[in-house]
């Protein structure tokens, strides 16, 4: 009677905290302990071990429940962390009952956003790593437990090496598959695969971050770069969203630093060329140079967001209505703008003509003081630095505002950006004709 009377309890709970409510802010108790306070998790946590199956995934699910919550999450994962209870939940994983395995991968998932290094230890630890990818990849598994491992997998802080032997390349494909048959016949996602897709985007962005050779060898094999810039027509979920843009804004990194072996074959240039020649490849005069990176750019090998026909799907989501896209957005394209060096103008002209540095301008001219406005204004500052731009964009006064508006309320490093920019447009400024106000019209 007691163990039925207490699982019928940890039911009715677990019904009350599956959604965001009053409960979030009400007592539990005369001392006014609250269902995320320290108490209250250490209490369920040591019910675990005590109650039959059926009362673990009541319980499992109440602490899933306001693990979720906004107000509660950050709280309670680290109220799991600190009593050891990362260590009780991943127990659960491997369970027979299918409803208890569910509920705690559930868990496991919501728990990897916030404690994903502690998750990895335990994972690690326990040899659960290939248990996660073998659920991911079990089709006998139910559409949650297999959307529900691929996030956790994504969330971990993995290693190059983990990534090379725990992932690897079969699995990578199988990924880049996966992700696909995520699409329906009317080009988008399926809602009920958006947490599938986001962590096969996210389990990409492993490979993508990945610097050593052969991983490297996996990524261009796979084609990555378009796998990332298809899923932006597709996508309609923020994250999933930023994910991608991610992807791109890594790739395009790396392609700055990837040579094949046959270039490393050829003696390396010297001087302000070197970089560049490493950079895109062998250098040769007969093959058209990319205008962004100076050598040639090969569309289905080298990671180049220009070649790859990248950049109009990034401008167009540099007005996202979430602001953690915008940020991604203007990360990536700032993968564009070179060091300075002899090509660094006609690298600045090419964004110009394409409409970057136009979209860019008009998003700073927008943007409060915060994050968003410092890594534009980096592009603008940098921009700038191209003569034709600076020339062309001289005397607009919305411009000039906002990057008074900048060096008055920003950061130190924004306020130096802004300065240096006021600077380049003051040297030119005497020159111009006609003051210019207002947005840019978009040039495309």
């Amino acid at each position: 009677v007691l163990f039925r009377s207490m699982e019928l309890a940890a039911a009715i709970i677990a019904n009350i905290v599956s959604n965001p409510g009053h409960w979030e802010l009400a007592a539990i108790d005369k001392e006014g302990n609250c269902m995320h306070s320290s108490f209250a998790i250490l209490q369920l946590m040591q019910l675990l071990s005590l109650v039959t199956p059926q009362c673990q995934v009541s319980v499992l699910q109440i602490l899933y429940g306001i693990a979720s919550s906004p107000k509660a999450s950050e709280q309670v994962a680290a109220q799991i962390k600190s009593t050891d209870g990362i260590r009780t939940i991943i127990q659960f994983l491997e369970r027979s009952e299918t409803e208890l395995r569910i509920v705690a991968l559930k868990l496991t998932r919501v728990l990897s956003e916030r404690c994903g290094t502690e998750l990895l230890e335990e994972l690690r630890h326990r040899n659960k790593l290939a248990f996660l990818t073998g659920r991911l990849q079990d089709h006998n598994s139910t559409t949650g437990e297999r959307s529900d491992a691929s996030c956790i997998l994504a969330n971990l802080p993995l290693s190059e090496n983990e990534v090379r032997e725990v992932l690897g390349p079969n699995f990578l494909k199988w990924t880049v598959i996966t992700l696909k048959e995520q699409r329906i016949s009317n080009g988008r996602t399926l809602r009920s695969s958006t947490c599938m897709a986001e962590g096969l985007l996210g389990l990409l962005l492993h490979f993508a971050k990945c610097t050593d050779p052969q991983t490297l060898s996996w990524v261009k094999e796979n084609r990555l770069m378009a796998i990332f810039r298809d899923q932006l027509g597709i996508l309609s979920q923020p994250r999933c969203k930023q994910l991608a843009v991610l992807g791109l804004k890594h790739l395009s990194a790396l392609g700055k630093v990837l040579v094949s072996d046959e270039d490393s074959e050829i003696s390396p240039p010297q001087g302000f060329c070197f970089p560049v020649v490493f950079m895109c490849g062998r250098a040769t005069p007969e093959p058209l140079t990319c205008p962004i990176h100076n050598a040639p750019c090969e569309e289905d090998i080298q990671l180049c967001l220009l070649r790859s026909d990248c950049i109009k799907p990034l401008i167009d989501l540099l007005f996202d209505e979430q602001t953690e896209v915008q940020i991604a957005v203007v990360e990536a394209l700032s993968t564009l703008i070179p060091d300075p060096s002899p090509f660094h103008r006609r690298a600045i002209d090419e964004l110009d003509r394409l409409g970057v540095v136009d979209a860019v301008i008009n998003l700073f001219i927008d943007v409060r003081p915060g994050e968003l406005q410092e890594k534009t204004i980096w592009m603008v500052e940098r921009s700038l630095r191209g003569e034709n731009t600076s020339q062309r964009v001289a005397l607009n006064q919305s411009l000039v505002r906002a990057l008074g508006e900048a060096l008055k309320h920003g950061n130190t490093n924004t306020r130096a950006l802004a300065q240096d920019a006021l600077t380049y447009l003051k040297q030119i400024s005497g020159a111009s004709g006609k003051i210019i106000s207002g947005p840019i019209r978009l040039r495309r």
